[in-house]
């Protein structure tokens, strides 16, 4: 019976061993309040991302459609979340800026990021009118605008909006906020709903696009990621912001089959639900499940 007992308790321990060094940071991934997180909030149609910096610091990019404003009220909540000291919405289109209002109107706010591009629309006077009933102020969204840039346990952190690169376009989803947030070697890249003469502006620009995941444009949509926007970006992930069964049919095919041909990973909210990366630094969990790491 010992006899058993010591190989059953060898088996145990090779076993943990082999997780320990396969897996060494999964606990440190989950837990540490130094690690970067980027939440896809599944809004259906619309998009919503909170990023809660390593730095303690947190920024949401967009807020869903109008109904979709008490979701992301109780998402940052249930995240602990009681300040955004970065508030963007991205472009004036209801399914982006929709749910802002109840966010602004709810937590404490530090900067609140637009482009300048405006709506005539009940939704967007209710953004402006949280932001006054605030005493807030917008500053513009545009390309070169450092948002963050530090170092926390000896790696860098950054947050760079890389559009718009213009001061104005005929199409409201190119004036969409992009941001690359970095940590450490991990990277991702917030595109909006962007489409092929942002992309191209960027890419002319010679600032640095390529990130680890990427957020796809415009849902999914043929508008968006262009062939020279992926070769500078070089994801390994696609997330799709994307509603179940829409009625704009995105994704669209000719987009998944461009991300597939490359081997890059696609993530979508009306499939996955909300989805959620962490990272040290260096590498990723996704929903807390190991996917990659140096």
């Amino acid at each position: 019976m010992k006899n058993s007992k010591s190989v059953l308790f060898r088996v145990v321990l090779l076993t943990v061993l082999a997780f320990s060094f396969l897996f060494p940071q999964q606990s440190l991934f989950v837990n540490a309040a130094s690690n970067l997180q980027v939440h896809f909030i599944d809004v259906g149609q619309g998009d919503s991302i909170l990023v809660k910096l390593p730095n303690g610091q947190n920024m949401l990019v967009d807020a869903g459609d109008n109904h979709y404003g008490s979701t992301v009220v109780n998402y940052l909540r249930n995240q602990n979340v009681s300040r955004l000291d970065y508030v963007v919405g991205t472009h004036p289109h209801a399914d982006h800026i929709g749910g802002l209002d109840d966010v602004i109107n709810t937590f404490s706010i530090g900067k609140v990021y637009m482009p300048n591009a405006t709506a005539n629309t009940k939704t967007y006077e209710d953004v402006l009118l949280a932001i006054q009933n605030k005493g807030l102020t917008i500053t513009r969204a545009r390309a070169g605008l450092t948002l963050v840039n530090t170092t926390v346990d000896g790696k860098a952190l950054r947050v760079n909006m890389l559009a718009p690169v213009r001061d104005s376009y005929s199409n409201t989803n190119d004036y969409s906020a992009v941001i690359r947030v970095s940590y450490g070697s991990t990277s991702f890249l917030l595109t909006g709903d962007a489409e092929h003469i942002s992309e191209s502006d960027m890419v002319n620009s010679g600032e640095l696009l390529s990130a680890n995941i990427l957020k796809v444009g415009h849902h999914g949509s043929n508008t968006s990621t262009t062939d020279a926007f992926l070769n500078s970006v070089n994801p390994s992930v696609a997330i799709i912001s994307v509603g179940a069964g829409n009625r704009y049919n995105h994704p669209t095919q000719s987009t998944i089959d461009k991300l597939k041909a490359r081997n890059i990973s696609i993530f979508r909210t009306d499939m996955n639900g909300s989805v959620i990366f962490t990272t040290t630094g260096s590498g990723w969990l996704i929903n807390k499940q190991a996917w990659w790491r140096p």
